[in-house]
């Protein structure tokens, strides 16, 4: 279109950019913001809309404040834009603070602008503050969206509080898919694993069909509660009774259970007999088993198949050294501290944030 000498329209270039974010092509995005300041539509608000949601889905959250404070006007498409942008690049006290301001300026939010901020409370552990938010969407009318309900859930979930997460699903009028998998992996990932196969049963009773993140949830459920037949039960009905095929998650859930279950050997002729290439994530599920169990020789085996991959990662260097270590090993230990310098291999420290308060 432009080699031909055609100038795009503001319509053109706001339905471009949604496919760049999605497949992170930041330089053809800057290339069509170009484009924008060029035929001077640059300060159009759905174009401002489009690039500032472009921007902090592809990580240039710099960019993407700095298009936003240069606004004079801005609607609400925007201000949710700027807050989606924040959550998605791990800003979430940021989120909050512009929250904040939005009503400071009286700007009325949506259901959007929840579901965003109750993500970054998701992200920050920050329960009082989600709490607060879902107060505020009851009070809008919009507590019962499934979006809102499902991003509810799963904050409950992921700040410790699995009993607020029952509530909110047992409050639905009406349970998605979506919602029953949220509540599934909720409970899952609190050891619930009974309560969550329940309601697996439940939800398949009422004629709700489970889909693939479902089947994650599942799956995860039966590993944290050590429920190995089940696992094998779920695995195998996910592909003959509802013909959806297994994906490396479903894969690495069934080594790590078979694999803290004590059965290594299982799970490793379950990886042998996957039909894709196993993932270094898979390979490394089967690892950190054999460090839990004491299996050297099976960690060795594993460590030579992700040399294979060429993917070893300073993860699995570790693991296998404490292996060694463990095992009394101390020359083998000793030879892979020596390897592990001289690829420049450092463990790094891992960072994390809670709301205090």
């Amino acid at each position: 279109m432009v080699a031909s000498g055609t100038q795009p329209n503001v319509v053109t270039l706001v339905s471009i950019l949604p496919a760049c974010a999605t497949l992170k092509f930041l330089d053809l995005g800057k290339l069509i913001h170009g484009c924008g300041i060029k035929v001077g539509v640059d300060s159009d608000m759905a174009l401002m809309n489009a690039l500032i949601a472009f921007y902090g889905k592809c990580g240039n959250l710099d960019t993407a404040r700095s298009l936003f404070k240069g606004m004079v006007v801005r609607n609400l498409v925007l201000w949710n834009a700027m807050i989606a942008a924040y959550e998605q690049n791990n800003a979430g006290t940021d989120a909050i603070k512009l929250f904040r301001r939005m009503q400071t300026e009286n700007v009325e939010y949506d259901y959007i602008t929840i579901v965003s901020l109750i993500s970054a409370c998701a992200s920050l552990g920050a329960l009082n503050t989600g709490r607060w938010l879902h107060e505020l969407a009851r009070m809008k009318g919009f507590g019962t969206n499934a979006s809102v309900t499902n991003a509810l859930i799963d904050m409950y979930a992921k700040c410790g509080n699995i009993d607020l997460a029952k509530n909110v699903f047992q409050g639905l009028p009406h349970k998605s898919v979506v919602s029953w998998t949220s509540i599934i992996g909720a409970c899952a990932s609190h050891g619930h694993g009974d309560d969550a196969l329940m309601l697996f049963s439940m939800m398949k009773e009422q004629g709700t069909k489970p889909n693939s993140f479902t089947f994650t949830a599942v799956l995860t459920a039966c590993r944290h509660a050590g429920l190995v037949e089940e696992g094998r039960k779920h695995f195998e009905s996910m592909i003959k009774d509802h013909s959806i095929s297994p994906g490396i998650e479903h894969y690495a859930c069934m080594v790590d259970l078979l694999g803290c279950a004590g059965c290594l050997l299982e799970a490793y002729k379950f990886i042998e007999t996957m039909p894709v290439e196993p993932a270094a994530g898979v390979w490394g599920a089967l690892l950190s088993a054999c460090r839990i169990h004491g299996n050297v020789e099976l960690a060795e085996l594993v460590v030579a198949r992700l040399s294979r991959l060429d993917t070893q990662t300073v993860t699995s260097y570790v693991l296998i050294s404490n292996i060694y270590a463990e095992a009394s090993r101390w020359e083998d230990e000793a030879r892979l501290r020596n390897l592990m310098r001289k690829k420049l291999l450092k463990k790094l420290p891992g960072q994390s944030s809670v709301e205090v308060n």
